[in-house]
């Protein structure tokens, strides 16, 4: 009887081990830093080969539109005045509604420290403007 419960518990452990082995690795994998340009730039050479999150506004007059190949390409900048780094992206799929010069954006994809290029695999922007007048609509009916 005691073999047994010792057999139990082995294969508990063993399974228990396994699971949590599956669990690190894939969150490991799946993690990402989230960065403006300056702290990507600041740390290329680590971040280089890597996945990242690129939070910024799209630089103005940068973006082209390729329709035919679904190829979109623009430069993201730092959100507010701090500096003048800038971090190209390429994008292989449709481009989104709202992505206007001046936007934000929040990009994931790999990085190449060498062509200081993101080429995306998830692409999301929002248009400040289309949420400002809603938000000002809000404050005025309640007042």
């Amino acid at each position: 009887m005691k073999q047994r419960r010792m057999k139990i518990f082995a294969a508990s452990i063993i399974l228990l081990s396994g699971f949590a082995f599956l669990v690190l690795s894939m969150t490991k994998k799946e993690s990402m830093p989230e960065l403006t340009p300056s702290k990507l730039l600041a740390n290329a050479n680590t971040m280089s080969n890597q996945n990242v999150q690129l939070v910024g506004a799209i630089s103005e007059g940068s973006s082209t539109w390729d329709a035919a190949k679904f190829k979109l390409t623009f430069a993201v900048r730092e959100l507010e005045g701090e500096g003048t780094e800038k971090v190209n992206v390429i994008y292989n799929r449709l481009k989104p509604d709202n992505f206007i010069d001046g936007g934000n954006v929040f990009v994931e994809g790999k990085y190449d420290a060498q062509q200081n290029l993101i080429v995306a695999t998830k692409l999301t922007t929002k248009c400040a403007s289309k949420y400002e007048g809603a938000e000002s609509a809000k404050t005025t009916d309640s007042s």
